[in-house]
């Protein structure tokens, strides 16, 4: 019913607009500041792409990651090597690099989230553990995907 009362009164769009885009996340951080004993400083997300080719220069795999917008977090999105290139610590080495880079940018902790067929033991063999029980997440086919999510607090 308050639902149907909101009806006349607001409009809800589903445009993408980077301008209320910042709008709304400099609301959230002016909020936050005013409501926090945490000290937080301008962080700008920044992309992290690593990628690795061989000797012909073509692409074997690569890390898809941000410096996050909340301080000190690197969020890996993707990391992929193609499976001829597997078992030769290519994949230990994107994420060696990406966790050097973020370091650098002030991150001090990884999260990775992934399907649990996605190579749990090896996110577990670069240091990075499991934060929590797996999830289940509902696809668009009604199909059931588990999702793990892993966490690295650097050195």
């Amino acid at each position: 019913m308050a639902e149907a009362k909101n009806q006349d009164r607001y409009t809800f769009d589903h445009s993408i607009d980077a301008q209320r885009e910042n709008y709304i996340t400099d609301q959230l951080v002016a909020f936050n500041l005013t409501h926090s004993t945490t000290p937080v400083g301008e962080y700008e997300p920044l992309p992290l792409h690593i990628y690795v080719s061989d000797q012909a220069g073509s692409t074997l795999g690569g890390l898809v990651g941000r410096t996050h917008a909340i301080p000190s977090w690197l969020e890996v999105s993707i990391i992929w090597i193609n499976e001829r290139a597997r078992h030769q610590g290519l994949g230990r080495q994107l994420m060696e690099r990406a966790e050097r880079e973020a370091y650098q940018r002030g991150c001090r902790y990884a999260r990775v989230a992934t399907s649990n067929y996605q190579a749990p033991a090896f996110y577990q063999k670069t240091g990075i553990h499991a934060l929590r029980n797996p999830r289940k997440l509902s696809t668009r086919r009604n199909s059931v995907l588990p999702l793990e999510e892993f966490v690295r607090i650097f050195a």
